[in-house]
């Protein structure tokens, strides 16, 4: 399943490939608002800065999700 969602990133582990995001609900999966980890590319982990509110893409696998894409907002 894939979604985009908003949120606020609140930390990034570089070498462990995850971006935590508190999220804004995300109805097409039926998450509530929560403060999760994703996996995510070295390029975008490259782009990602702790407190920037962001737009993502988000691919999600069983419990496991991956962020595909970030755009500022």
């Amino acid at each position: 399943e894939s979604a985009t969602a908003r949120g606020v990133i609140s930390a990034i582990d570089a070498e462990g490939g995850k971006i935590t995001i508190e999220h804004e609900p995300i109805a097409s999966l039926e998450w509530p608002a929560m403060t999760m980890g994703f996996a995510a590319s070295p390029a975008l982990i490259d782009q990602a800065k702790v407190g920037n509110q962001i737009e993502f893409d988000l691919v999600v696998t069983g419990s496991a999700g991956e962020v595909k894409a970030i755009r500022p907002q």
